[in-house]
């Protein structure tokens, strides 16, 4: 049970709970709830061989923030920005949630359409997709790719959800989205609006358009019912890419999961090379560190048994980049 919100990130969101905008909201109960549900990632078949996307994971990347966020800026965040940071990291991974009813009721979507698209191309990748799944019986063969239908979908399925929408052709997801409304039922239509836009922005590369992101946008009537939602994307995105250390793929799960996909491997083999990701202390004009020193650099740590992790890393740090 999560007794109460420790970070320093999530106490800054709590306090945005006594604004008028924000009236009847409750941080600590959202994230008792969420932490049941997304041990439901997973549950049914769909997603078991991907990393970690836990409570774990939202806690990490929580924690990454109190340096990816220099101090300066941290004082200039008002409570509106905490709460949007913090609920974007707690929601972005959530459209990968598949119940049992959904996947039954997937001839109701567009993965009919999406599964006959993907296999009759006649492309390298739809090739490369056939000969996959040719090793699957039907059962795992269906469950494969219902699980990429998602994936593909997942960040444009919680901005949909956080906002009350459910759009069958993305999947029939009823009690997810009933289950996310009743969590979100006291913030502002426009804040939940924002809050999706931001979920989503996690796997779209539009970050610097400040007409969809704007760098102010008042939920209430003071400046600490104000956020900055672009900031709110940049460092949700930020966050996320740099969670990688080896924490979030633990060797007793590879193991016994023993992933199939060659997409999964890859991942896992990189992820659990990676023991650490830090802030590089910064150094004075005589190159000595130095605590007044700006922190400007981002230090990964890694070991390597194998050369899949290596270049799967070393891509990974490519894109961060």
């Amino acid at each position: 049970m999560i007794d109460e919100l420790r970070s320093l990130a999530e106490r800054q969101a709590e306090a945005a709970e006594s604004l008028r905008a924000f009236s009847g909201f409750k941080l600590l109960h959202v994230k008792r709830q969420l932490g049941l549900i997304l041990t439901q990632i997973g549950a049914n078949g769909v997603f078991r061989e991907y990393t970690l996307h836990d409570i774990s994971h939202i806690d990490e990347m929580i924690k990454m923030m109190d340096w990816v966020i220099p101090e300066p800026t941290k004082a200039q965040l008002a409570p509106a920005d905490w709460l949007l940071i913090v609920l974007s990291i707690y929601f972005h991974d959530l459209g990968m949630l598949v119940t049992r009813d959904e996947f039954d009721n997937r001839a109701k979507s567009e993965f009919p359409r999406f599964k006959q698209e993907l296999l009759n191309h006649n492309t390298p990748e739809a090739q490369h997709y056939n000969a996959k799944i040719q090793r699957l019986d039907q059962n795992d063969r269906e469950l494969f790719l219902y699980q990429e239908f998602v994936r593909k979908h997942h960040a444009e399925r919680i901005r949909y959800w956080v906002t009350g929408q459910l759009p069958t052709e993305l999947g029939v997801s009823e009690a997810s989205v009933t289950e996310l409304s009743n969590l979100l039922q006291h913030l502002p239509p426009v804040f939940r609006s924002d809050l999706g836009m931001v979920c989503e922005s996690h796997h779209r590369d539009d970050l610097d358009d400040l007409t969809k992101y704007p760098v102010s946008k008042p939920y209430g009537n003071s400046t600490a019912e104000t956020a900055d939602v672009q900031f709110a994307a940049v460092i949700l995105r930020t966050v996320d890419l740099l969670h990688i250390t080896s924490d979030r793929t633990p060797s007793l799960l590879f193991r016994l999961i023993n992933p199939r996909d060659p997409i999964s491997q890859a991942e896992w083999s990189k992820q659990q090379s990676v023991r650490a990701v830090r802030s590089k202390p910064g150094t004075d004009s005589d190159g000595v560190v130095s605590e007044s020193a700006p922190r400007d650099t981002i230090e990964v740590f890694a070991d390597f048994t194998s050369e899949i992790g290596f270049f799967g890393l070393t891509s990974c740090l490519d894109y961060v980049q």
